[in-house]
Order: structure tokens, then C-alpha cells, then sequence
């Protein structure tokens, strides 16, 4: 049995009902998340026992999926319908994958995650975990503690901490490394730091916790998408009990793969003293291609006003370049 979760756009609609009708003329059940605007069995991701989980849209949705599924650990088969880095498969072939599930021709790829405990909750994340000022153009000011142990007091614009898969995304924009092959690591990443701190990476059975902190109205931002504000003075993030579990078909669709190939092309010394914004505008767009402003936001998680100035700034110091969208020519298509 499958279970469908989608994004609510057109194409990922279209896309989610022509994965059900297939599954259906296969005589396989199928259900449907409730919050998908599309007819079928509905149900919640966190009642579901499927077998699989059919995540269709983009890398958020891949995120959230797994943010909605708590505990349970379901493989997932991400299907995209716009840029996607975490997705296998898409509208051309997820058929074909289907049946490599069907005869059991697959692999299921473990993921560490992260959890953060304040306010007297915990919340999971599979890509990062930052700490921020609510206010823009404002510092907060910490100390990181690991396993009980002060390991420095800082100033910076924030804090990251990240998973492997998380190492190519905010993190690798502030100057963080990317983490290949899922090490039994984690890395803490200050956003410009006063005090010149740089990454730490430790052990995942770490315990981290950022206290002291001092801001007016800090927030955690969790996969760049889900954002609490801190009641409190402190946080704590250790590895998740819970991994994310990714189906995989061939070494070739691996995520180590993809971001081997996407390295080559990041020209660092031309982004050096773009704001942040910028630099991960720019990175998204030497790893996935030529994209809308529209998809540069799914891609980023970035809000439009950010994504249309950094297109803007990059533009006029000649970075990346902008053509008209062949399918709709309302529309503008960037690249490097």
C-alpha cells in the first residue's frame, strides 16, 4: 500500500492524481494525505501504515513529509515535480520505479535526523537547525556548550547546526563544509561570526546546547521552513532516535553522487562578499540549472522579496544571466 502526500500547486496536483489513477488500474491501494486538495481515501500521515510513502512536489515537501511522520519510520520515494535535490524520481519515470519497488529491486537509504528541545517540546529536522534574531540586520549573542562542556561565547547573526544532508544547503552558504558518505557526525556553523568562530564538528551522540542567549525575539528555524519563536534562554539538539529512510535505486540516484557533480560548478571566488541570501541564490542555480524566480524560491525556501533582490544583485555584477520562460512568456528564466 502507498501513501500520497503532495504540495498543492497544479503540476504536483496533476502529478498526484495521475501516480493514484496508475496505482488504481494496478489494483494497488492507495491513500491520500488529508490535507492534498484531491479525491480519494484520505487519511493523516501520522495514522497511515503504508508501505511507502510517495512525497510529491519538491525538497520542502520531501522535509516536511518527514517532519509529519514523527516517529514512524516509513521509506520514502520522493517524486518531483519542480527542482528537486532530495527527490528520485519524477513524472517521467516514477512507473518504472514503481515496479522496481513492486519486485523489491531497491535499497533503503538511512538519513540521520535532528531534534531540538525547548519551549518543552521537541522538533525534528532532517536537513538543519538554526537559532536567529527575529529582526534582520541584528546579532545574537550564545554560548555553545557541548556534552555539558563551554566551548566558546559568541556574537554572530546566528547558529546552524546541520546533518550530512543538511551540509549542502544554509550551512555550506555560510562557509560550512559539506559532509559526504553520512559520517556519525554533526557540524555547528556561526553565520558571521565577531569572533571569527568557525564550524565545530562533533560526534552525533553529542549533546548541544546553545544557552545565554541573548536577542530580542530569537527564533529556530527548522529545514528552513518551520519557524518557533524561543521562550526560552537555551536549546538543545541531539540526533534523532528516529533516521529518515530514503529509497534508492542505483548508486547513480545517490545524494553523495549528486553532490560530487554539483561542487564542481560553484565558483567561490566570484560570490566572496555577497550577503547570504545571495550566495545560496546563486548556488542553487549552479547546482539545479536554469530556474524561474519561482522555483529559486521552492529551491531555497528563501521568501520572494529575498529571492527577487538577490536575482537583482547578482544580475547587475554579471553572475548569472536571465531569458525568457519558452513555456510562458510572462515569466523569466535564470542561470549562471
Amino acid at each position: 500500500m502507498y501513501f500520497i502526500a503532495s504540495r498543492n500547486d497544479n503540476d504536483s496536483l496533476e502529478l498526484s492524481k495521475s501516480i493514484a489513477s496508475y496505482l488504481k488500474k494496478k489494483n494497488i491501494e492507495v491513500e491520500i494525505d488529508e490535507n492534498v486538495k484531491a479525491s480519494g481515501n484520505k487519511k493523516r500521515i501520522s495514522e497511515t501504515n503504508a508501505d511507502c510513502i510517495l512525497a510529491i512536489g519538491d525538497d520542502n515537501l520531501i522535509l516536511q513529509t518527514f517532519r509529519n511522520l514523527g516517529k514512524k519510520q516509513i521509506p520514502v520515494l520522493g517524486i518531483a515535480s519542480m527542482q528537486s535535490f532530495l527527490a528520485q524520481s519524477d513524472a517521467t519515470n516514477f512507473r518504472q520505479h514503481i515496479g522496481l519497488i513492486g519486485r523489491k529491486r531497491y535499497e533503503i537509504r538511512k538519513k540521520s535526523r535532528i531534534v531540538a528541545s525547548f519551549n518543552n517540546q521537541k522538533y525534528p529536522a532532517l536537513n538543519d537547525i538554526g537559532i536567529f534574531p527575529a529582526k534582520s540586520a541584528s546579532l545574537i549573542r550564545y554560548t555553545l556548550n557541548i556534552n555539558d562542556s563551554q566551548l566558546w561565547k559568541d556574537s554572530a547573526d546566528g547558529i546552524i547546526i546541520s546533518t550530512p544532508t543538511g551540509s549542502t544547503g544554509y550551512t555550506y552558504s555560510a562557509y560550512g563544509p559539506i559532509i559526504l558518505d553520512e559520517p556519525d557526525i554533526l557540524s555547528v556553523t556561526p553565520i558571521a561570526s565577531i569572533e571569527k568562530k568557525t564550524t565545530v564538528i562533533v560526534s552525533d551522540k553529542s549533546l548541544i546546547k546553545i544557552s545565554g542567549i541573548q536577542t530580542a525575539m530569537p527564533i529556530v528555524l527548522m529545514d528552513g521552513d518551520v519557524r518557533v519563536p524561543l521562550k526560552s534562554d537555551y536549546v538543545e539538539i541531539e540526533r534523532s532516535k528516529c533516521d529518515a529512510l530514503f529509497i534508492e535505486f542505483s548508486k547513480e540516484y545517490a545524494i553523495e553522487k549528486k553532490l560530487k557533480k554539483r561542487t564542481l560548478t560553484v565558483a567561490s571566488s566570484h560570490i566572496k562578499n555577497l550577503p547570504p541570501s545571495a550566495k545560496l541564490v546563486f548556488k542553487v542555480l549552479s547546482y539545479e540549472g536554469d530556474l524561474t524566480q519561482k522555483e529559486v524560491v521552492n529551491a531555497t525556501g528563501l521568501p520572494e522579496r529575498t529571492v527577487r533582490y538577490a536575482l537583482e544583485l547578482l544580475l547587475r555584477k554579471g553572475l548569472i544571466t536571465q531569458s525568457p520562460y519558452l513555456n510562458d512568456a510572462r515569466q523569466t528564466v535564470y542561470g549562471v
